[in-house]
């Protein structure tokens, strides 16, 4: 080796050594920045996905169920239907405060998270930019069966909601607990059982479509 070359100038090999520290101490502070720049972007990650998983759930939560959004559609439907002048009053909603924050680096979720985030989201968007119809004069104009109608697809688009943000938190959750391997996990979980209802659902059509409309036999 060099710095064990009797024959060579001490004060070559000093700066040789020297070099091979600055080269060692190259390397080491490379890794220690790379591990910290992983760990930053890790913990930023968790905040991110904690901070919408709050605002998924409080939204949620006044949502209730789709179950409890039928039944209100329904009693304000009767309501509209026994009163054709009454015109119901639509709040504006804001549901996504959080989300606009955090956007300009949305590209940090994963994309097991991140599909289903933004699909909720477009959702809501929706919603609000719906909402924002039946506030004007064109909704109150229009004939009583007009104003019916529009209700329930607005009710129809909030159980959407409901459905997309159930999924958007079980990907958070899932990714939170086991990373991205148990995130894809769920996500394919998910999509079975969606492939496995759709397929369920045409069998029963199948069989509706194929048996006697009189529902009597054949002899």
């Amino acid at each position: 080796m060099i710095w064990l070359d009797p024959y060579v100038d001490p004060r070559v090999q000093q700066a040789f050594v020297a070099g091979a520290f600055v080269a060692i101490g190259w390397i080491v502070n490379g890794r220690q920045n790379r591990r910290a720049r992983v760990r930053q972007r890790e913990e930023r990650l968790r905040d991110v996905h904690r901070a919408l998983y709050a605002e998924i759930a409080s939204y949620l939560e006044n949502l209730q169920s789709e179950e409890a959004l039928l039944d209100y559609r329904d009693q304000m439907l009767e309501h509209m239907q026994e009163n054709p002048d009454f015109i119901p009053l639509i709040p504006t909603e804001h549901n996504d405060t959080i989300f606009r924050t955090i956007l300009p680096e949305i590209h940090i979720l994963p994309r097991t998270s991140i599909d289903p985030v933004v699909a909720y989201y477009n959702q809501l968007f929706a919603i609000e930019s719906f909402i924002q119809d039946m506030r004007g004069e064109g909704f109150q104009d229009l004939e009583p069966e007009r104003r019916a109608a529009m209700y329930s697809d607005y009710i129809a688009m909030k159980t959407q909601a409901l459905a997309d943000g159930r999924y958007a938190l079980k990907m958070i959750d899932a990714f939170a607990k086991g990373g991205r391997e148990a995130a894809r996990v769920e996500q394919q979980r998910v999509a079975n059982e969606i492939k496995a209802l759709k397929l369920q659902e045409k069998g029963s059509e199948t069989n509706i479509q194929g048996g006697d409309p009189s529902g009597q036999s054949q002899e």
